[in-house]
């Protein structure tokens, strides 16, 4: 049987098909057309192989924590010492120093007796300033913007001039010292430690930072008027009760962390998410790879944020990021591992060594926090005794309800005490955790010199 014509088509049109691809073939493969084939090929890919390689570094992390319900927190406008703040930073007078003045102001470290012309000419012009700001420290919150409003380019001014307020205060304290009118003196120094509580509740780490430097002009301050003759041991329980309150207001680091942490996203995806950027981000994973990192390092700072500095882990030398707790271990990245992350990208490897300096800065400020209410005890006991104790153990219970605590010494570590016939001293060991003697100037000691004791 002769076969059928159709078939004898369709065949030869397979072996033309066949011949055509035979031939497309061996034109690729040619050494003239495969290099260059090749060549663009790896360019073309290249980008997603570094892309991959690089994400491949580091694993994928979740939001370290709930960032929805940072992002649309508002303080209403009656509880929030911001409105008030804002208004009264336009009232605030610059200081002018007078020929042969001293400047910036000495009225921070000088008492009032020897206060300039140009000091006390200042505290006046700014009392419209003062009152208002006043107003706003006795509000129970404070937030200057909303986290979602918050770059690294956002200016906060009004947190600049609470600086301004805290020395004011400082000279108008000891204004009022002079005056005998010891419980204005008071009312004015809680005034600014209540707004050194208020700053960074939910705002980024600078404004945290700002909170703490008033905290210790103002605790000195404090430290002065405590040993004040004609302050009364009445008046002093009534100060250590209020402190007390007040330091419980203190805002967890935690908070500015938080609020931090969606700055640092904000700030880099308005940097790298431009028209300009777009494409190469997406073929290079940068973008991707600054996220996991910060949502790792963020995650492993917030796991230890609230903890005393003597109950925390240890950290990486040279690098700032804590081993995990041993119940996270199965859960969280080493200190290691997050080491290894942040070396893939030199902005993280700029940013997280900066996290010390703010967690070695609350936690002295825990410490002055304790030092600070310990002076006022002691100052109670001397008008009670006519001295002060030879322990710290002679203020239980009467006066503490327990012996205070160093947050830089091991746990269950009393803060260090020297009595002496000038008076006393009473300090934290500091960061170093070596006792230097109290040598608050020329070492790490956080504390204070009280004394001679007035009864």
């Amino acid at each position: 049987m002769s076969s059928d014509p159709l078939d004898d088509v369709r065949s030869d049109a397979s072996a033309n098909s066949a011949s055509k691809a035979a031939s497309w073939l061996l034109w690729l493969l040619h050494p003239k057309v495969a290099i260059p084939l090749v060549l663009i090929l790896a360019l073309f890919s290249a980008p997603l192989v570094y892309r991959s390689i690089r994400l491949a570094k580091v694993p994928p992390a979740d939001e370290p924590f709930d960032t929805k319900s940072v992002l649309e927190f508002v303080v209403p406008d009656a509880d929030n010492a911001f409105v008030e703040y804002r208004v009264a930073s336009t009232l605030h007078v610059d200081y002018v120093a007078a020929p042969g003045d001293s400047n910036p102001p000495r009225g921070l470290f000088e008492d009032w007796e020897h206060a300039t012309t140009s000091e006390r000419k200042w505290l006046d012009a700014n009392r419209p300033f003062m009152a208002l700001w006043r107003k706003g420290t006795a509000k129970p919150d404070a937030q200057y913007f909303r986290a979602s409003e918050v770059t690294a380019e956002t200016l906060i001014p009004a947190v600049q001039k609470s600086r301004e307020f805290s020395r004011l205060v400082r000279l108008e304290s000891s204004r009022l010292l002079v005056e005998r009118k010891t419980e204005e003196a008071w009312d004015w120094l809680r005034a600014s430690f209540r707004m050194s509580r208020q700053l960074g509740r939910h705002g980024p780490i600078i404004e945290r930072l700002t909170g703490i430097g008033v905290h210790a002009q103002t605790a000195e301050g404090m430290v002065q008027w405590a040993n004040d003759p004609q302050v009364t041991a009445n008046l002093l329980r009534r100060a250590m009760r209020e402190l007390s309150d007040d330091q419980k207001r203190t805002p967890p680091l935690s908070a500015c962390l938080q609020t931090e942490y969606l700055s640092v996203m904000a700030t880099w995806r308005s940097l790298t998410f431009g028209p300009a950027n777009a494409t190469l981000n997406r073929l290079t994973g940068e973008s991707e790879l600054n996220e996991r990192i910060f949502r790792h390092v963020f995650a492993n700072w917030l796991s230890q944020a609230d903890l005393p500095r003597n109950q925390r882990t240890k950290t990486l030398p040279g690098l700032f990021v804590f081993e995990p707790a041993p119940a996270n271990v199965k859960t969280q990245p080493s200190a290691n591992e997050v080491s290894g992350y942040v070396h893939e990208s030199v902005m993280a490897a700029l940013l997280v060594p900066s996290g010390q300096g703010t967690f070695t800065a609350t936690d002295r400020e825990a410490a002055r926090d304790t030092v600070l209410l310990t002076v006022l005890a002691l100052e109670l006991f001397a008008r009670e005794h006519g001295h002060y104790p030879e322990k710290l153990d002679e203020l239980v219970p009467d006066f503490l309800p327990a012996v205070p605590e160093d947050n830089h010494a091991p746990p269950k570590t009393a803060l260090r005490y020297q009595r002496d016939a000038d008076g006393a001293l009473i300090y934290s060991v500091g960061d170093n955790g070596t006792d230097d003697g109290g040598l608050f100037e020329k070492a790490e000691d956080i504390g204070y010199r009280i004394g001679p004791p007035k009864k």
